[in-house]
């Protein structure tokens, strides 16, 4: 929102042109920079305000409808790679890693996601699921990825950045859709949606599922296991209960599994000798989800207006199957040595334990037993949040909040119980023109976490709008991650249940290496400096989008967990410096060219946070009509240097429209195809969700 009394001038249109240096064909003249009859794009992520990009306090992407439908995937990671600076890697087709500017690349630990305002970061296992997002692609109006620290809006966990997934309002969806997906690796979709509208209310209720068998092999040519299959329900729902009131409210729910490998390998896999019959080949996930909101807002009049959003969600992740282990390895004695012995000493002397019992053994094979290994893990949340917002005059907007957030996580394997904590927020930030150039925006938030104290963290920007639409910007914010519950306060053990045979008269036993959480970890932070330019160019419906950044984490916490080597600790830290540019052009009215880049260069104290990002990576983006109702996508993605390898990858869409009785059909091919054989991610495996193609058919009625 800008004042009414912004005029260009000559000077503002050639500091635009100098500014701007990305190959468009020629500088718009000076009104071209206004908008006349075209509306001006606005966003919404940054501040909980909406703006248009010029004036917002950092970077943001919008990934739109256009580009959802456009690129024809079924993956919500597959439309990340397209924002520039993330980095979207599979371990699996079950399990995607993204994470922005690297760090973490197991886990989206210093990531804020959000489905209409609710967070799906789950705080007890640092995690984001998003192969089992209960929500459809087709569901979503756009995705905003705000590209840098945002604490200040959205609490601890906004670290690097936030993902904000928008789903479409009841009142803009009509009819019935119907569509469904075929192809290879086992490619099996489906998607229905019914709306519903009256003079006050408006409803809509889908109802998706997706199947595929994933990978087909590990790079090494042996099998892999990783397919999956999901179900979800969306219900959507809003009441105009008067000219000042609204209603919002939402459920959702997912259910589905994940094939996974039984990948144990016994601590004395040398000298054991299980039967294939007495262990499973499989270790698979079953998970459900369930979520619920509401959300009232009350208009009083032009100027003030206050909202009041409520959320109830529950994850469900059960994983149980049977493997094999030496008998010595329940023994009280190792695991009396283990608990007692310093780190230092244990190999020695757990050495010294494992010699005498095979000393025991003929031909050194060491009796076993096999039984059920559990790692099931059930988290809930419930949070409630009151946002003010008040514009005191034409230039000056304040927008205040308070929220209340309980978490809580339940595992015997991960926690020996039940882990909780309970955060109260207050925020408040400030959009002021200073006059038709210059806008000054900060703010900041204070949060008290029952498990990690309090802290405060503030953003301060100022944005030259050269015009409405052309604006320079300087940032600085902070921002904390706070450690998730498996982190700080971890009791990590296994009792294996209905051991065969068992051990003297014992059915279930403790297997003797265990793990202890430091329960005194500390808040990471985060300083960060941003530098950048945005504008929009109306006539020839082009924009673009340039900064150069410095971020430095600090009290970083490090780790790939296990379960022999548990040692974590506020000791690390990481610096990230460099520059990005997105850029989207409607070149003809049927062409759309959208281009994204990084250079990213990282400075870590742990190996482990060590060339975890790609130093080059980027995307190129060609949408066009062909006419007849004929439409084509071509998606390029690059990274240079990910795990030392190249990622390459190509996605292409060819689409035709027509009716049949007047109802609408589109049919479209889909290919995917990865354009280097290097295996990328932990599991070293081809990837070959990229070597697929698959078809779909949907009907609107």
């Amino acid at each position: 929102m800008q004042p009414a009394h912004l005029k260009p001038s000559p000077f503002k249109h050639r500091l635009a042109c100098t500014v701007l240096m990305l190959g468009l064909s020629h500088c718009a003249y000076a009104d071209d920079l206004f908008f006349s009859d075209h509306t001006m794009p606005e966003v919404l992520t940054a501040t909980h305000l909406y703006q248009p990009p010029a004036a917002v306090p950092g970077s943001i992407s919008t990934i739109d409808q256009e580009l959802i439908n456009a690129s024809g995937a079924r993956n919500l990671t597959d439309l990340l790679r397209l924002v520039p600076g993330m980095l979207v890697v599979p371990d699996s087709s079950n399990l995607t890693t993204v994470n922005y500017h690297g760090t973490s690349p197991g886990q989206a630990r210093r990531l804020q996601v959000l489905i209409d305002g609710r967070s799906v970061y789950r705080a007890g296992f640092a995690q984001v699921d998003w192969s089992d997002l209960p929500v459809a692609l087709e569901d979503i109006q756009r995705i905003e990825v705000f590209r840098g620290p945002n604490t200040v809006s959205y609490g601890a966990n906004a670290l690097l950045g936030v993902i904000n997934i928008i789903t479409t309002p009841a009142k803009d969806m009509h009819g019935t859709l119907l569509k469904g997906t075929l192809g290879e690796n086992g490619v099996r979709d489906g998607y229905a949606r019914q709306a519903w509208h009256n003079e006050h209310s408006d409803m809509r209720l889908s109802l998706s599922g997706l199947t595929d068998d994933g990978f087909d092999k590990r790079h090494d040519g042996s099998d892999f296991r990783d397919s999956r299959r999901l179900s979800r329900f969306n219900l959507r729902a809003n009441h105009r209960l008067n000219e000042q009131h609204n209603l919002d409210w939402q459920l959702a729910f997912k259910e589905g599994s994940n094939q996974i490998n039984n990948n144990y390998t016994s601590v004395f896999a040398k000298n054991i000798r299980p039967q294939p019959h007495e262990q499973d080949h499989q270790s698979d996930e079953q998970a459900k989800d369930y979520a619920a909101s509401l959300r009232w807002t009350a208009t009083l009049n032009s100027q003030h207006s206050i909202s009041l959003q409520a959320n109830a969600q529950q994850w469900e992740r059960l994983r149980e199957w049977r493997a094999c282990e030496a008998q010595i390895s329940f023994s009280p004695e190792f695991n009396e040595l283990w608990q007692n012995t310093a780190p230092t000493q244990r190999t020695e002397e757990l050495d010294k334990k494992y010699e005498e019992a095979l000393a025991q053994t003929p031909d050194n094979i060491l009796p076993h037993s096999c039984g059920m290994i559990n790692e099931n893990s059930r988290e809930a949340r419930y949070d409630i949040e009151l946002q003010d917002t008040y514009s005191v005059s034409d230039t000056l907007r304040l927008i205040s909040g308070l929220s209340y957030r309980y978490d809580q996580a339940r595992s015997k394997t991960f926690l020996n119980g039940r882990q909780r904590k309970d955060i109260l927020r207050g925020f408040s930030q400030f959009e002021w023109y200073l006059n038709e150039h210059w806008l000054l925006q900060g703010g900041g938030m204070y949060e008290h976490d029952s498990s990690n104290g309090d802290s405060f963290s503030p953003r301060l920007a100022v944005n030259y709008l050269i015009t409405p639409a052309h604006g320079l910007r300087a940032v600085y914010s902070q921002a904390v991650r706070s450690p998730d519950m498996f982190e700080n306060h971890a009791d990590w053990r296994y009792t294996v249940r209905d051991l065969r045979p068992t051990i003297g008269q014992n059915s279930s036993a403790d297997f003797f290496i265990s793990a202890q959480g430091p329960g005194n970890l500390k808040q990471e932070r985060i300083k960060a400096y941003e530098l950048g330019y945005n504008g929009y160019f109306a006539k020839q419906r082009a924009s673009i989008d340039i900064k150069v950044f410095e971020e430095k984490i600090s009290r970083m916490i490090s780790h790939s967990p296990r379960l022999d080597a548990f040692n974590l600790n506020n000791n690390d830290h990481i610096q990230f410096y460099g520059s990005e540019l997105e850029a989207n052009w409607h070149t003809t009215h049927q062409d759309r060219l959208r281009i994204s880049y990084a250079y990213i260069k990282e400075r870590a104290s742990n190996a482990l946070d060590r060339d975890v990002s790609p130093p080059h990576s980027g995307s190129v983006s060609w949408l066009h009509n062909w006419g007849q109702n004929w439409n084509s996508s071509l998606m390029y993605f690059a990274a240079q240097q990910l795990d030392k390898k190249d990622l390459q990858l190509a996605m292409l869409r060819i689409s035709k429209s027509f009716n049949i009785s007047s109802k609408p059909i589109t049919i479209a091919a889909n290919v995917h195809k990865k354009l280097n054989n290097q295996p990328i991610g932990r599991t070293h495996t081809k990837d070959n969700s990229h070597d697929s193609a698959y078809a779909s058919v949907q009907l609107e009625f």
